[in-house]
């Protein structure tokens, strides 16, 4: 009945519809789990990222200001006792040089928490703090970052003591720990 209208004018049969979208829902059901797996490594990298250039600022903040700058896990306004960064974080001048905030030391920059990338610092760092030097007081530091995907993916900064920021795959350990505290 179609036979003698032109190849380009012929439509397609429902069979070979039913086909292309079945061909395309498997495909798109296969790769929707990559495009989860970006998202959480963009998330935790964005994170990271904010943290590097954070640091960055309280170092050059101490420097230009000649005094003591600590970076804290936030409760509120003051620093809360904690290893867990994930409910915030803030950096602030520790003129008193106590590494508690007081009403009339400055916060520098005050970060609420990504709900998805669970953060801590190695056991008994409950601050970072940088000195009018732009030092890092204390042994390094290291700060863990997990997220959905698992200790595996786990990826870590440590602060030296000179105060300089380098990051790279974390430790089973830390990463354990980290990502079984969310």
């Amino acid at each position: 009945m179609l036979a003698h209208l032109p190849l380009r004018l012929r439509g397609a049969s429902l069979i070979e519809l039913v086909a292309v979208l079945s061909l395309a829902m498997v495909a798109l059901g296969a790769g929707l789990p990559l495009f989860g797996d970006l998202h959480a490594s963009l998330r935790q990298r964005a994170t990271i990222n904010h943290w590097v250039a954070a640091l960055a600022q309280a170092r050059i903040g101490a420097v230009e200001r000649g005094n003591n700058v600590v970076a804290c896990p936030a409760n509120g306004d003051r620093c809360a006792a904690t290893s867990y960064w994930q409910d915030g974080w803030m950096l602030f001048e520790d003129s008193d040089h106590d590494g508690q905030r007081s009403d009339e030391e400055p916060i520098l920059l005050s970060t609420p928490a990504d709900p998805y990338v669970r953060i801590a610092t190695n056991e008994g760092r409950h601050r970072i703090r940088y000195r009018y030097d732009g030092s890092s007081e204390g042994s390094n530091a290291t700060v863990t970052f997990c997220d959905r995907r698992g200790p595996r993916k786990a990826r870590t900064l440590v602060i030296n003591n000179a105060g300089r920021v380098r990051s790279g795959a974390a430790s089973p350990t830390q990463a354990a720990l980290t990502c079984a505290a969310g």
